[in-house]
């Protein structure tokens, strides 16, 4: 699941430590969303998508240049994308 890797990423840089606050800062929803996605395999709702891309964007744009800008900008357009795919 692409949420995956975004938790990992934002685990690995330090700013989601635990599932409980990817759920909330970085998904919007409660603190055990996530744990219910990887369980459950459900679908992460379009709302998750779209504030997990756009907190992507801002952490690819706060980092500046490097590594940690392009990783989170890479990750923002495959969120973004699968946004998308979801609305057609």
């Amino acid at each position: 699941m692409l949420l995956d890797e975004v938790f990992l990423f934002l685990h690995n840089t330090g700013r989601a430590p635990n599932h409980a606050i990817f759920s909330t800062e970085y998904l919007g929803h409660s603190a055990r969303y996530y744990d219910y996605l990887r369980c459950s395999d459900a679908q992460p709702s379009l709302r998750s998508l779209v504030r997990a891309a756009l907190r992507l964007t801002d952490i690819s744009e706060e980092a500046g240049a490097g590594c940690i800008a392009d990783q989170a900008a890479t990750l923002a357009r495959r969120v973004i994308t699968a946004a998308f795919r979801r609305c057609l």
